[in-house]
């Protein structure tokens, strides 16, 4: 049986390989023990994925290496659950496994669950709130098995928006709250944190193709303005929160002005990532973020 328990809360060593397995490729992350990152993403489609993998981890001499392995948006779910009262933190998942029966569209005995917490000052009165993951159970073991096949030796299973939060906290020290959107190429991803505490995390239902395409792409921007929007309406008047002062936005395509182009649209300031300031000598390739971002260490800067 598949032990998934603590996967969020295990410390990451200072030399490490973060992966995320997309169904389009393999993007990775790599630090060594000065710090320094190197990434990078492997074309490949699911079926090559193993041999791709394998010999990635050969040609960068990964053998032996600890590994994160990054959950894409698409392969897991959060669901925020109350608290049951005298459950200790290790029975958790356990016990709320089954309230999940009527979110879940296969079984819970199917899933693997784990647990992080839900910040106290949003829960308006709804009792002592977690957030509980959810995956599939043989999709984690396929990608366990892919990681240990190659030759790594996994150390623990992260999620996008957790992954990202470490990177907010690293933009947000002082804790004053921050808003990250990372565009993939057929969706978007919002999370809002303050410091090191992670408050919303968003699908944003919008193509980076849209956003290409002469013909859609008003269209697009405005869909994905609406979208930013209501997020931001929802943290203030749902959570009862400061909204963040600025978003900050990482996307593929460089070439497209989309900060200025949904900064008509959405009041709170929009604006790049400068990767220079993150000791990067060139932008990011945004299709690495998560797993670049899981390699950070997390700013815990105290939340207001």
């Amino acid at each position: 049986m598949l032990n998934v328990k603590r996967w969020f809360k295990r410390k990451i060593r200072s030399s490490t390989v973060c992966l995320e397995v997309r169904a389009d490729g393999i993007a990775w992350a790599a630090s060594g023990g000065s710090g320094a990152f190197a990434c990078g993403f492997v074309d490949c489609s699911p079926a090559k994925r193993a041999g791709a993998l394998s010999q990635l981890v050969s040609d960068q001499g990964w053998q032996g290496c600890p590994a994160t392995l990054v959950l894409p948006l698409d392969q897991y779910g959060v669901f925020q659950l109350e608290r049951p009262d005298g459950v200790s933190d290790a029975e958790l998942p356990d016990a709320l496994r089954w309230k999940l029966r009527d979110l879940l569209d296969y079984s819970p005995s199917d899933a693997v669950c784990d647990v992080f917490p839900y910040p106290s000052d949003a829960s308006r009165g709804s009792g002592d709130q977690v957030n509980v993951v959810a995956a599939r159970k043989s999709t984690a073991c396929e990608l366990v098995r892919l990681v240990d096949d190659a030759g790594l030796a996994l150390e623990r299973i992260d999620i996008a928006e957790l992954a990202l939060r470490n990177f907010a906290s690293v933009l947000d020290p002082k804790g004053y709250g921050v808003a990250l959107i990372h565009m993939r190429d057929s969706y978007g991803q919002m999370i809002i944190c303050k410091g090191s505490v992670l408050y919303l995390s968003r699908r944003l239902d919008v193509t980076a193709a849209d956003l290409r395409d002469a013909t859609l792409q008003e269209n697009a921007v405005q869909s994905l303005a609406l979208e930013i929007q209501r997020s931001l309406d929802y943290f203030e008047s749902q959570l009862g929160q400061i909204p963040p002062r600025i978003i900050q936005l990482v996307a593929r395509d460089s070439v497209l002005p989309l900060t200025s182009m949904l900064s008509g649209y959405v009041a709170t300031p929009i604006s790049s990532i400068d990767w220079a300031a993150q000791g990067l000598s060139a932008p990011l390739d945004s299709r690495c973020l998560a797993a670049w971002s899981a390699g950070q260490p997390v700013v815990e800067g105290e939340a207001r």
